[in-house]
């Protein structure tokens, strides 16, 4: 003999359950939804559901952060995606804010705001190199040039490079300052170690581009 209350007919019949919990119907006071009583207050109930509501209306009308806007901690960067706040920079922002980036990402993988940017390890960029002949054989297969160890790479600056240390991470694509937020600047790679992720169809071919950096 069933000897539980009237009140708790919601887990009584589980199809009216399903039908509750996936929005077919609600004949149920929120109270009785999640189990409360007549005199639980409902007011961190009403708190946390307003908490969902306004994610629940940004999401559907697509208010997710970009890649560069500022953040103070990754859920500033959004809750349907997986970013991160950088605040490497964020104590030379005048609001003391990081921005949005997409960590390890690759060549084409980025958002349409976005370009994959890899970062070598600037304090290791002292050995001197030459790209056009740097672990390249002459004409009679002689390698004349290996500046570089075998984990490193022969920047087009001309310094070694460790391929090991470096990062990757989505940066805001620009094509002038007034694409950036207010204390950056739209600055063009391709040297102090900051380049374009390449095409691994063209790995030898290093591409340039134009992202925003702090000022």
């Amino acid at each position: 003999m069933d000897r539980r209350p009237a009140g708790s007919a919601l887990t009584r019949d589980p199809a009216q359950l399903r039908a509750v919990l996936f929005g077919l119907e609600m004949p149920y006071t929120p109270r009785a939804l999640f189990g409360l009583h007549s005199s639980t207050p409902l007011a961190p109930l009403a708190s946390f559901m307003s908490v969902l509501s306004v994610v629940a209306v940004m999401s559907a009308m697509g208010c997710q952060p970009e890649i560069g806007d500022p953040c103070k901690r990754s859920l500033d960067c959004g809750l349907q995606v997986i970013r991160q706040c950088d605040i490497s920079n964020a104590a030379r922002d005048p609001e003391g804010e990081g921005e949005c980036v997409l960590e390890n990402c690759s060549y084409g993988t980025c958002p349409k705001e976005a370009v994959c940017i890899k970062v070598y390890a600037s304090e290791f960029l002292s050995q001197a190199c030459d790209p056009a002949q740097e672990d390249l054989p002459d004409a009679e297969g002689t390698i004349t040039r290996d500046d570089c160890q075998p984990s490193e790479v022969c920047l087009p600056e001309g310094l070694c490079a460790d391929e090991l240390r470096a990062r990757t991470s989505c940066r805001r694509q620009c094509k002038s300052d007034g694409d950036c937020r207010d204390n950056y600047e739209c600055k063009r790679t391709g040297f102090n170690g900051v380049y374009v992720s390449p095409n691994p169809n063209h790995p030898t071919v290093i591409p340039s581009d134009q992202i925003c950096v702090p000022r």
